[in-house]
């Protein structure tokens, strides 16, 4: 599934895309991805998918080098609950509700700096919301 940025926010949001199935059918935790051209996010979510069918478990907060074109490194973070209606209401509908994993890929600057890094080019930080972090709305 991907989401195009809505045109009457304020926030310079961009395309996201995430999976959902991945749970039911592997045991694994769904994959989203912010940032990226959709059509470019849903072929690494489905390369994602495809390794997790082939029986590959990723890890939280360790460095892949075989997902991203040219060994463009990334990293997955587990998505704060509070954050899964703001992002991945589809999934909610499918699963019934926020009992399930989701885990937010992320991809690195030019010089190898994620978000959360200081050093992280600004523009790359303001694609990818750091989605491990509660949710900011009133509840």
């Amino acid at each position: 599934m991907s989401v195009a940025p809505r045109v009457d926010s304020e926030d310079e949001q961009e395309w996201f895309s995430y999976s959902t199935g991945l749970f039911m059918h592997f045991q694994h935790p769904e994959i989203i991805l912010c940032g990226l051209d959709a059509d470019v996010s849903q072929r690494i979510i489905n390369s994602i998918g495809n390794e997790v069918k082939s029986g590959r478990k990723f890890a939280l907060d360790a460095d892949c080098t075989d997902i991203f074109a040219g060994d463009v490194r990334c990293r997955f973070w587990a998505v704060h609950s509070s954050q899964y209606g703001e992002y991945v209401g589809w999934s909610q509908w499918f699963y019934e509700g926020e009992h399930f994993p989701l885990w937010q890929c992320f991809w690195p600057d030019m010089s190898g700096k994620y978000p959360w890094d200081e050093a992280c080019n600004p523009s790359v930080a303001e694609l990818q919301p750091l989605l491990y972090k509660p949710s900011q709305e009133v509840m």
